[in-house]
């Protein structure tokens, strides 16, 4: 590029930040942007499960079931409160839990003779993607537990996923998600 392109180029570069001077909607917006827009997303954390309110009706009383409602642990989830199952509906209505698990009775005694008995959890979706997160995350502990407890003598399944994460372990998602808003923000910035 020729010295007169350049100097061309930073002229008018000085000419939108004196204009910006006198726009105070803009400057705002870039304030704002910049602070508030990344900050909060990025401290609250909006993907992660943290805390989640879980109650469990036991109907099974069981080894397995212990160890199921034992799996259910911080900081993805509180520590669970037994519920008997007509109080279920209430407590779902109210908002007290956002996760109730049902466990039937004799499911311990149909995992162990191979049948493949239903656990029911019923979900208070009103924020969607806590109840989306939570209920996955649910499954596979829930998963992993009856593969442990029915492999208990040693003998392992005849496939075990491993998940490796090279960076950010904890998959904090705070930590990505302030480079995302960031991102957003000029994005938004340059469209206005």
């Amino acid at each position: 590029m020729s010295k007169p392109r350049l100097r061309t180029i930073f002229h008018l570069g000085l000419k939108e930040l004196k204009a910006l001077r006198y726009d105070l909607a803009l400057l705002v917006l870039i304030v704002y942007g910049f602070t508030v827009m990344v900050y909060v997303p990025a401290r609250n954390g909006l993907l992660e499960l943290r805390n989640g309110t879980v109650a469990v009706v036991d109907e099974d009383r069981s080894q397995l079931s212990a160890r199921l409602i034992d799996a259910l642990r911080l900081p993805h989830f509180l520590p669970p409160v037994m519920l008997e199952g007509p109080w279920v509906d209430a407590a779902l209505d109210d908002g007290r839990f956002s996760f109730v698990l049902d466990i039937p009775p004799r499911f311990q005694a149909d995992i162990l003779a191979g049948r493949q008995p239903a656990l029911q959890l019923l979900v208070d979706a009103t924020a969607m993607g806590h109840a989306g997160i939570g209920s996955h995350h649910i499954a596979r502990i829930i998963e992993e537990e009856i593969t442990a407890f029915v492999h208990r003598d040693g003998d392992l399944p005849p496939a075990n996923a491993s998940i490796r994460v090279l960076f950010n372990e904890n998959r904090y998602d705070a930590w990505f998600l302030g480079v995302m808003m960031m991102i957003n923000v000029i994005n938004l910035l340059a469209i206005v």
